[in-house]
């Protein structure tokens, strides 16, 4: 079963999902990360996990379409695989969302954020072109303010839009996240009781059930 944490704009907070969702699945789940991202940002957090003596994740790297394509060959339910995509438009980003169970998209509520969907629609349609499939692209609101509460606009636009389907969960600002990741733990190894790993949570909670597993 195939996770991908996918958008073609960099900095929206991919890696950090994806490495948390796999600790978080890793206690209950055989789990794999495949890093497409060229700053290998969910690596070098590995290497700090395991100076911190912590259980490193199992990280693979594919280098081209023949690779990925023995690799999908070999996928089952026994394993969950996480992919990391990078922050760009290229071959193997959209192979990935083309081999996914699911795809997970994070989004801020910044106005700017609509012109980088409307890219990343772009890709979704040719795609559906290519392969001749519906895709849905599941939008996870990432890195919202505390404060802020209503995202009418954005809710608009997701909405007017066949390609993209809107996550209940919410994941917002804190700090944890970045004091956690200096020690190569998760969120919820960091703190199992902060507001940062209970939205986490929820929104693993979210998933697991959309997958039905």
């Amino acid at each position: 079963m195939i996770i991908t944490i996918s958008h073609q704009k960099g900095g929206v907070g991919k890696s950090t999902i994806a490495f948390n969702l796999a600790i978080s699945l890793m206690k209950s789940y055989k789990v794999e990360v495949i890093d497409l991202d060229v700053q290998r940002t969910i690596t070098h957090t590995n290497q700090l996990r395991f100076s911190n003596n912590l259980k490193k994740l199992e990280i693979l790297y594919i280098e081209n379409e023949q690779e990925f394509d023995e690799y999908i060959n070999k996928d089952n339910d026994k394993k969950l695989t996480i992919i990391d995509s990078g922050g760009f438009d290229s071959a193997l980003n959209r192979l990935a969302i083309y081999y996914s169970d699911i795809v997970i998209t994070p989004v801020s509520d910044r106005f700017n954020e609509i012109s980088g969907l409307m890219k990343y629609k772009e890709i979704i349609n040719e795609l559906e072109v290519i392969t001749k499939e519906k895709i849905v692209v599941n939008i996870l609101l990432n890195n919202i303010n505390p404060q802020v509460k209503n995202f009418e606009g954005l809710e608009n636009f997701i909405s007017s839009n066949k390609e993209f389907k809107l996550m209940k969960s919410i994941l917002r600002q804190r700090v944890d996240y970045d004091k956690a990741a200096w020690l190569g733990k998760s969120i919820k190894e960091y703190n199992k009781k902060s507001k940062a790993t209970d939205e986490f949570n929820k929104f693993v909670t979210e998933l697991k059930k959309k997958l039905g597993i």
